[in-house]
């Protein structure tokens, strides 16, 4: 029989940009890539898997492309396809197109502080967090990086004591090659999710397996990272954590139906 799985965090860019996007992931990370960054390798990879549904993210790195990029994340949902939306710290409108999101049928809101060029408690970001938690939407944010500052879990966790009903999804087990700080200030947070994504490759099983029972197997979600990765090896890697059924159920999909209430 099947499992279920549901990919949480899998990146989509428009096939003009998905090669340069691609190849910039590369370049910035110095990871091979499993893919050329066009939206079709994933969804096939996805059909080959059996994925149940896919969790799409593209991400504004101006105020200029909010819009548009909401628009183009919203035109690739499908009964198995969904689409998170983005903002940006200089788009001042953040309160109307977070009204728009929802009704386009977007079902978060996807930040990356390094590529955006801001750090994660940059007093502007406050208002916009704070009205994306009034709006009820669940925020997914790219933790950690080797040549910045600007996403860490400390960083976050200032956030979450000023915003306690913000939902935020931290990805890379809240922070690549920052998990020992993700431990400290994260690990343990009711209003904090984890996902898989660009960090089972970098740690031991038993590594991975100790991080996921130190936050709670209820509040982790597998992931992807699409273009850095793809479902057969990410699967491969999560088969070696000797998790018990409850547990993989919970990260592989139902952690995920109940954070979007599908």
């Amino acid at each position: 029989m099947a499992r279920k799985v549901v990919d949480f965090h899998a990146h989509a860019f428009h096939d003009k940009i998905a090669e340069k996007a691609a190849k910039n992931l590369n370049q910035y990370y110095g990871i091979p890539l499993a893919g050329n960054g066009k939206f079709y390798v994933v969804t096939d990879s996805m059909k080959e898997n059996k994925i149940d549904k896919l969790v799409v993210h593209a991400t504004a790195t101006k105020p200029e492309q909010v819009e548009v990029i909401n628009d183009y994340v919203a035109g690739l949902i499908t009964r198995d396809i969904i689409g998170f939306g983005t903002l940006h710290q200089g788009y001042d409108a953040y309160e109307k197109e977070l009204d728009r999101i929802k009704s386009l049928g977007l079902r978060g809101i996807k930040f990356h502080p390094i590529f955006q060029g801001f750090k994660i408690d940059d007093s502007a970001m406050y208002p916009i967090y704070r009205c994306i938690a009034a709006h009820k939407l669940p925020v997914l944010m790219h933790m950690g990086d080797k040549n910045a500052d600007g996403a860490t879990p400390k960083r976050l966790a200032k956030v979450l004591d000023e915003i306690p009903d913000l939902t935020v999804v931290a990805a890379h087990l809240g922070g690549v090659f920052e998990w020992d700080k993700a431990e400290r200030f994260l690990y343990g947070r009711r209003n904090v999710y984890l996902d898989t994504s660009s960090a089972m490759r970098f740690l031991e099983p038993e590594e991975t397996t100790r991080i996921i029972r130190a936050h709670g197997a209820d509040r982790v979600l597998f992931g992807t990272d699409y273009p850095l990765s793809l479902h057969r090896y990410e699967l491969e890697l999560f088969d070696k954590l000797g998790l018990s059924q409850e547990e993989q159920e919970d990260i592989l999909w139902k952690n995920a139906y109940r954070l979007l209430k599908l």
